[in-house]
């Protein structure tokens, strides 16, 4: 097994230097950790678009097939399943608050429950907020908020920030964390991407020596599960060469991914 990588500079390609992406891998198994928006599916308007295609849902379950296979995504648990339609795999929503694996089976034993409260108040509190804001609008995701802004002119970003920060000042144990044009409200505790990816791989009994996680995100919150796996897997970021990241290997866009997804079960295979 590898030590943990962090790249000095651009982080190399993963199609172009595949080849490496299987030796770290020494001779382990994969298992594959995927967030959803920018990664399998382009960002969309609104979130309610990102639909996936039939190919890509047979993608899925061809890896599925051959490897484990996990969504974690900070949409909604339920949302994150019916926007992809694909059985048999694990699902990690809200940025792992609300975790099921291949047969339903509860993984995060409802640690997000006792910040319903604060979340539903701080929801009520935004919506009325965001009125204020022309093309703004929130997103509740059972255990985080996202105040989506990427429509709202420029001018207005710093009010919608401060207007965040007011229900984090009014709500304890709330915190506001960042997203491509998103604020997001989430517990205050220790818990991310990151665990949610060690979480899956413990309860399926998965074991990083034999087991290699792949990671694939594109966002600041997946930045959390390259470090959670830095040591014993593989990170991978997707978007643009200048965006700081953990991972040591990059893809450019949704495409990049599926194209990355058949050769990945082409090896596996």
């Amino acid at each position: 097994m590898t030590d943990g990588y962090k790249a000095a500079g651009v982080p190399r390609d993963a199609l172009t230097h595949f080849d490496e992406v299987v030796a770290r891998m020494d001779d382990r198994k994969p298992a594959l950790f995927l967030d959803y928006d920018g990664t399998l599916v382009p960002l969309a308007p609104r979130p309610e678009l990102a639909v996936a295609s039939a190919d890509l849902r047979n993608a899925i379950r061809r890896l599925a097939a051959l490897m484990p296979v996990a969504v974690v995504s900070g949409r909604g648990r339920k949302d994150a399943e019916q926007m992809l339609g694909v059985d048999g795999i694990a699902y990690a929503g809200s940025h792992g608050f609300d975790i099921r694996d291949a047969q339903g089976r509860d993984l995060s034993s409802d640690i997000g429950e006792p910040f319903r409260p604060a979340l539903v108040s701080a929801a009520e509190a935004m919506r009325r907020d965001l009125i204020d804001f022309a093309g703004a609008f929130l997103e509740d995701k059972v255990y985080s908020l996202a105040i989506h802004y990427r429509a709202t002119p420029t001018h207005m970003h710093d009010a919608i920030r401060a207007a965040v920060d007011e229900q984090v000042a009014a709500h304890d144990g709330l915190k506001r964390t960042g997203g491509k044009m998103i604020h997001e409200l989430r517990p205050a505790i220790a818990w991310d991407k990151g665990t949610a990816v060690l979480r899956v791989m413990e309860a399926l009994g998965l074991s990083t020596d034999t087991v290699a996680p792949i990671y694939i995100g594109d966002d600041e919150t997946d930045e959390d599960a390259f470090r959670a796996i830095a040591s014993t897997g593989i990170g991978i970021r997707v978007g643009p060469d200048e965006e700081p990241t953990l991972a040591a290997f990059r893809l450019d866009a949704p495409e990049d991914v599926r194209a990355f997804m058949d050769r990945l079960a082409q090896t596996a295979g």
